[in-house]
């Protein structure tokens, strides 16, 4: 199960795990849409003036944080948030307007169901791999939006938390259908490394390529 770069993404949750799955498919060449139903980091609105559940140099990849600190050469030096809101304001949101991610959020847009859209093989499309002897890709993916037109894109990874309202139109697990962030954690801050675990994990397996880890530290630095 494999998907080469530029193959097209959808990510569904402009959460943290959401954005920071839109990022990574960006920098390794994806092509990524982003959709969100409501706002980016919708889910902690109410809680705008709480402290950051965590130390706040935990709260965003490594990737990321050289996105915002690549960003602000333009502007003032990338501070790192201290509450929920500027979480929200100052690093989530921030992100979706970096060069990987400008005009890649499609928000609002509540995605309501998700059906396998029947491709035809050719000689050109050699993006994915043939699941089985009769030569036959595997479906793309049509994500159904309430008020607005359908989305296609060959691997979807839903980024909803626990919680999901989105109807499927096949049976799930099914190929290049992904999750990240359904599971309960005991801390947000075990929730997030997690995650950032899946998404390696996710990109490792379309890239066919199970060393690929952009979080690493690289050597000498």
């Amino acid at each position: 199960m494999t998907l080469e770069p530029p193959g097209s993404i959808a990510v569904v949750g402009a959460g943290p795990l959401g954005i920071e799955a839109a990022l990574y498919g960006r920098f390794l060449g994806y092509d990524v849409q982003l959709i969100e139903a409501v706002s980016v980091g919708q889910s902690m609105q109410t809680q705008r003036d709480e402290p950051l559940p965590m130390l706040p140099n935990r709260c965003l990849s490594p990737l990321a944080l050289s996105a915002l600190q690549a960003q602000s050469h333009e502007g003032p030096p990338f501070a790192l948030p201290t509450t929920i809101g500027k979480w929200i304001d100052e690093a989530l949101l921030a992100l979706t307007e970096t060069d990987l991610l400008s005009g890649r959020l499609c928000c609002p847009a509540r995605v309501t169901q998700i059906d396998h859209l029947p491709v035809e093989p050719n000689d050109d499309d050699s993006i994915r791999d043939e699941p089985d002897s009769d030569n036959m890709v595997s479906p793309d993916f049509r994500l159904t939006i309430a008020d607005g037109e359908p989305i296609d894109a060959e691997s979807v990874i839903l980024a909803v938390g626990p919680s999901n309202d989105i109807k499927f139109g096949f049976d799930v697990p099914t190929p290049y259908l992904f999750r990240i962030g359904e599971s309960i954690s005991e801390t947000a801050e075990e929730h997030l490394l997690l995650g950032l675990k899946q998404i390696v994990d996710i990109y490792a397996t379309l890239a066919d390529r199970e060393s690929l880890d952009l979080y690493r530290p690289r050597r000498g630095v």
